[in-house]
């Protein structure tokens, strides 16, 4: 047998010692006046002095009497976490929680401690046990398990042979097995096959340092359930300071885990919200890095999550505007509704509705959390409807301004015509003069006329390719005139339009004539288009971009307006016409700037369905 370790170190505080037994007897009363129960019991397990709150409840007492009382403990054999015994063995106080009462009386929860008592020659001869009441417990307890131990963690007393010597009720209703059935078997017992060679390490451990410290496992049930505890051992010494076994603290982490899997679910579900979300979700820390970046976010942006993680939001929203709303949302508590207008991935702007909260509370937050909303629509739908109305109250009045001077302008150009040749040569001159001013305000006529009545009804599927083929063939020579480079960016798999085959062709014709106008002798034109798909709903996205001066952000939304024009020559009606037929089809016009750095006309019509 290995050398038993050495005894445990003597507690601070000096042990109780009395002569004999009834030396205690005036602490005994004292405590009773105190509502304090005393009882001393001996190595024999027998009672040596009972104070009178005891000998109150139970009158048997005498000395002499079985410490393992039913009377009072509602127990008919010893209990199996028996406090003096455990004192006994191991030299210290203990503690715990018992039910008392007569029977057919209500029970009552008492907290009962037991401490050694030394003879007059130092050795522990008696243990004092003492009971302090708690609360009565409720009449239908009686005969249960006590309330306070149907909760409480599980007290097993193992020996050196591995064997369970004390089960407590808590045992009892954790694993199901009971007391009879528990006593005197191996800890194998509750421990499952793939537990063994933990539970022996605990055991040594024990041996050698004394305890060892709670660490989380499983324990098994009669019924085979696999049960989540928590387990801690302190070792069982004798009075020569010899290992006789192991007290282990067993503690019910069942509830604990079932709340653990409804957190991890909730996150798990969070996560899945988050990571799903239409909304752009992201987060910063406090220098304004991004930290996190959902599909939303790489949706709406074209950021993908490796690409922007760890780079700063600036890259994706406007610094000042950013740096305000994240020192607002730290320092002042959750930011919403606050309007930007962000940029994705090919630099066009996204507008977005931005709401901000601090993460990590309060007091110290690690970072900001995100959440922007795609505007696109909302924007396109308001800037729809200005210009709807717009164009509605300009339509009307081009029509009735058109009649009125379509006659007028007639006769003047007729009359002018018919004097001409008989006409002098100063007079010729003025003539011509007036013959041409009246074609000039003749296709003023004529555009507002087209602009009043708009676009035809009748929708039909348009290839977008041999609409755009027509329209350069009409104006090849021009462009060679200028030396205009033009170029078509169409991919074969583009859907088919749901348009008016007149309107698109005059879309296309405004948009590349304009853009031919903005650039010099020389520069270049591109034409492209893609399929895009929002909400389920499929549409072509048609742009136009040039190499000119482009469009300050200040005109982009006038440049659409009926009479506005930047040059000289021109009428302010082509791009008006192009937005009223847009907004016939139900698309949207947009004016920005393109990858060639001058202007980009970005057109978004809907497809034709089921191609």
């Amino acid at each position: 047998m290995a050398a038993a370790p050495a005894p445990s170190p003597a507690p601070a505080r000096a042990p109780l010692r009395v002569a004999a037994p009834a030396d205690l007897a005036p602490v005994g009363e004292a405590l009773a006046a105190l509502g304090i129960g005393l009882t001393l019991v001996d190595r024999e397990m027998r009672v040596q002095l009972a104070n009178d709150l005891v000998r109150d409840q139970a009158p048997e007492l005498s000395c002499g009497a079985d410490h393992c009382f039913a009377a009072l403990w509602r127990k008919a054999q010893r209990c199996s976490d028996c406090l003096p015994l455990l004192v006994f063995r191991t030299g210290e106080p203990q503690e715990g929680l018992r039910e008392r009462g007569r029977p057919g009386a209500a029970p009552e929860a008492w907290r009962v401690r037991a401490v050694p008592v030394h003879d007059a020659g130092g050795r522990l001869a008696w243990v004092a046990e003492s009971f302090i009441r708690l609360a009565s417990l409720a009449p239908d307890l009686a005969g249960r398990a006590p309330a306070a131990e149907a909760g409480a963690a599980a007290l097993v007393v193992i020996d050196r042979e591995e064997r369970i010597v004390s089960w407590s009720p808590a045992a009892a209703a954790m694993f199901g097995f009971p007391l009879e059935e528990a006593l005197g078997r191996r800890i194998d017992l509750i421990v499952p096959e793939d537990k063994v060679d933990e539970e022996r390490a605990r055991a040594a451990r024990v041996a050698a340092e004394g305890r060892a410290p709670r660490t989380e496992t499983v324990r098994r049930a009669r019924d085979g359930r696999r049960v989540p505890v928590a387990v801690s051992a302190v070792a069982l010494r004798d009075e020569a300071g010899a290992l006789v076994g192991r007290t282990c603290v067993i503690e019910d982490l069942s509830a604990l885990h079932q709340l653990r899997g409804q957190v991890r679910a909730q996150e798990q579900l969070l996560a899945h919200i988050t990571r799903e979300a239409a909304d752009a979700i992201l987060a910063v820390d406090l220098t304004g890095n991004v930290t996190s970046w959902n599909r939303g976010a790489e949706q709406l942006l074209g950021w993908s999550a490796a690409e922007i993680t760890g780079q700063p939001l600036t890259r994706v929203a406007p610094a000042g505007p950013v740096a305000r709303l994240l020192e607002r949302a730290v320092q002042r508590g959750a930011q919403r509704g606050v309007r930007m207008e962000w940029q994705d991935a090919r630099g066009a702007p996204v507008p977005v509705d931005v709401s901000a909260a601090a993460l990590g509370g309060d007091r110290a937050p690690s970072g900001v959390a995100l959440v922007a909303r795609d505007l696109s629509a909302q924007v396109r739908l308001d800037r729809q409807l200005v210009r709807s109305e717009k164009l509605a109250m300009v339509g009307s009045l081009a029509a009735g301004l058109a009649h009125e001077i379509g006659t007028p302008l007639n006769v003047i150009s007729a009359t002018a015509e018919f004097l001409l040749p008989d006409a002098g040569e100063e007079a010729r001159a003025q003539l011509r003069g007036i013959v041409a001013e009246t074609e000039r305000i003749s296709r003023l006529v004529r555009d507002l006329l087209s602009f009043a009545r708009g676009t035809s009804p009748g929708k039909t599927a348009v290839a977008l390719p041999g609409a755009v083929a027509r329209v350069l063939s009409l104006l090849r020579i021009t462009l060679e005139r200028r030396r205009v480079r033009l170029e078509t960016r169409l991919p074969d798999d583009l859907p088919a339009l749901h348009a008016d085959p007149d309107g698109l062709h005059q879309i296309l014709l405004n948009l590349v004539v304009n853009a031919s106008q903005a650039v010099a002798e020389g520069g270049r034109v591109v034409v492209a288009a893609r399929a895009v798909e929002e909400d389920g709903e499929r549409s072509v996205q048609l742009e136009v971009h040039d190499d000119g001066p482009g469009v300050p952000p200040a005109l982009r939304e006038r440049v659409l307006d009926p009479f506005f024009t930047t040059r000289a020559e021109g009428t302010g009606l082509g791009l008006a016409v192009v937005a009223r037929i847009v907004a016939d089809h139900g698309g949207d016009l947009r004016v920005g700037t393109g990858p060639l750095g001058g202007a980009s006309f970005t057109v978004q019509l809907p497809a034709e369905e089921g191609r």
